[in-house]
């Protein structure tokens, strides 16, 4: 915005000597036909006064008014419009001084009687255009380009004055934070323009979810916090959060197409759960991502014991990085079976830690090495001795031992993972084509066109590719079509329900029918008795594993148990 003419400028000059003041009328007036119209006041008060009720364009401002002078002139001006240029004007001709007025944030320093009109007005317009270009810089740097809302910067200074409000007043104030979930699956099905506009479309919801004054910001990607000051309970903070789940779950229309989005939300409280604004923003995150971990679509209030879980995490990703240098992982392999001709067909490679002399169980510590990126070497240790045991199970003359081995999401996602592979397939010459590479159903959902090139890169590489765990989680037929897929794993919680109640057995019917429509194998997990296997055969499930045939065993007892490859039956291994 260009700016307007000088006669269309109104100036609010604020000087208490009437000599001065008559000085400049006339000097501006003096060439130019139409000089800017200018309101003159003489003290700091009247200043004030003016600017709360009229708009002006400049004020020109002396520093020594009869109630003020110095920076405390410069600073209320700015306290009562802080978008105004201030053109400070003084009988003072010195390089320091001025410099000295210009670092109080003012836009230009003037001196009396020097000048003429169109310098005076020239100043007054440049003073016009930095104010602008000040605030538009200080915008950028305070808010949100995307979504127009205050940003990460600006929200943690506005918390850190609100803590301190709360302290002296003895109030109560509530931080949320809210995060979009499964966004990264709306990205990476829909495009980042969809993406985009589902955060404009959240940010519009959160504003009208949330009291007038409550501060919203986008603290980054899909991550939003609002600020409740002066809360009068925890079950306002509460009201808060079920209304933004609410809103913020319910379908959005974006350019024609409907997009479900949940939310998970954390809430902490001041000052209950004390600690600094630094420390009620670290409250608040982990109180979200346990509302996320329970099943997202819900809010969190911060507990103590949240945070000594974190702590736990913590040393425990900690230990995982410690085990792996001090070799404390190793494998055992659970037994597969064809279940029509009853006999042995593989092993499924599981991950244990020999921990301070106890054995700790994936479901305890995958999920941090995840989180801590220590998957990345965890699996490497993994595929590596797979490979390994594979190698030696055909050198002691043993048939070919097909191992199914778990790949995480980090892993597949990783640029560097098939690269990798294929490394550690020529340096042990093993053929792929006696691996089967699992993937969790999740895995599928995150990063869609990198798992996609990832599991065809495989596949071209000579792996069979299976999903573990099938039905858990969120399923999308359509990544069934899309991704190329061998297998898939029957997941144990569907076969264990099997004559226990209706539900399992009818998922485990649907898994298998719609893997036999699309051609792929199954594998049902965690068969344990002569129902559950009866059931699996008369609805076409050809392979299986569990305790009815074999626990996890040692690769020295696969070689022993199933010496005779896959000539070993059910029965055999049963009583091997």
């Amino acid at each position: 915005m260009s700016p307007r003419h000088a006669q269309d400028m109104k100036l609010l000059l604020v000087e208490d000597d009437r000599a001065d003041a008559r000085f400049l009328r006339s000097t501006l007036a003096r060439n130019n036909a139409r000089a800017p119209e200018l309101v003159h006041v003489e003290c700091l008060k009247d200043a004030i006064a003016a600017l709360r009720a009229t708009e002006f364009d400049v004020v020109l401002l002396d520093m020594h008014l009869p109630d003020a002078s110095g920076e405390v002139c410069v600073r209320e001006i700015k306290q009562a419009n802080p978008a105004i240029p201030i053109v400070v004007l003084s009988g003072e001709d010195s390089e320091d001084y001025a410099i000295g007025i210009l670092n109080e944030g003012v836009q230009d320093y003037l001196v009396k009687w020097d000048g003429d009109g169109r310098a005076i007005l020239r100043a007054i317009r440049y003073a016009i255009e930095r104010k602008r270009t000040e605030l538009r810089l200080n915008h950028l740097a305070t808010y949100d380009s995307l979504t127009q809302i205050p940003n990460r910067n600006y929200f943690v200074q506005y918390l850190d004055k609100a803590v301190s409000r709360a302290r002296r007043s003895g109030s109560m104030l509530g931080l949320v934070f809210l995060d979009l979930d499964r966004f990264k699956g709306v990205n990476d099905t829909l495009g980042h323009h969809f993406g985009d506009k589902l955060l404009v479309a959240a940010s519009e919801r959160i504003a009208r979810s949330v009291r007038d004054g409550d501060v919203i910001a986008r603290m980054g990607g899909d991550e939003f916090a609002v600020l409740l000051e002066n809360v009068s309970d925890i079950q306002a903070a509460e009201a808060v959060a079920r209304k933004l789940t609410s809103t913020l779950s319910e379908p959005y229309l974006l350019d024609g197409r409907t997009v479900n989005a949940t939310v998970s939300i954390g809430i902490t409280i001041y000052p209950n759960d004390r600690g600094d604004p630094a420390t009620l923003v670290k409250n608040a995150d982990i109180a979200m991502y346990q509302a996320k971990n329970a099943g997202r679509n819900g809010f969190k209030f911060f507990t103590e014991r949240m945070q000594a879980e974190i702590i736990r995490q913590h040393e425990l990703a900690q230990d995982i990085r410690r085990a792996l240098h001090a070799d404390e992982f190793f494998l055992l392999y659970q037994p597969q079976f064809d279940l029509v001709e009853r006999r042995f067909i593989g092993v499924e490679a599981l991950v244990r830690w020999q921990r301070n002399g106890r054995v700790v169980l994936p479901g305890k510590f995958i999920s941090i090495a995840e989180e801590s990126g220590q998957i990345i070497p965890l699996g490497r240790r993994v595929t590596e001795e797979a490979f390994r045991q594979s190698v030696a199970w055909q050198r002691a003359g043993q048939d070919t031992v097909k191992v199914a081995i778990n790949v995480s999401p980090r892993e597949i996602h990783n640029p560097a993972f098939c690269d990798e592979l294929g490394r550690r397939v020529e340096e042990h010459g093993v053929d792929p084509a006696n691996f089967e590479i699992e993937v969790t159903e999740s895995c599928l959902m995150q990063d869609v066109r990198s798992t996609q090139r990832s599991l065809e890169t495989l596949r071209g590489m000579g792996f069979t590719l299976a999903i573990d765990d099938f039905g858990t989680g969120h399923s999308c037929l359509d990544y069934l079509r899309r991704f190329p897929i061998d297998t898939l794993k029957v997941d144990r919680s569907f076969v264990k329900d099997i004559g226990v109640n209706r539900h399992g057995p009818a998922i485990c019917r649907a898994i298998l029918s719609l893997a036999e429509s699309l051609g792929m194998k199954t594998v049902a997990e965690g068969i344990e008795n002569e129902e559950q296997l009866d059931f699996l055969l008369r609805h076409g499930c050809r392979h299986g594993q569990g305790f009815y045939f074999s626990e996890p065993i040692a690769a020295a007892a696969v070689t022993e148990r199933y010496q005779g490859g896959a000539r070993v039956t059910v029965e055999e291994s049963r009583h091997g």
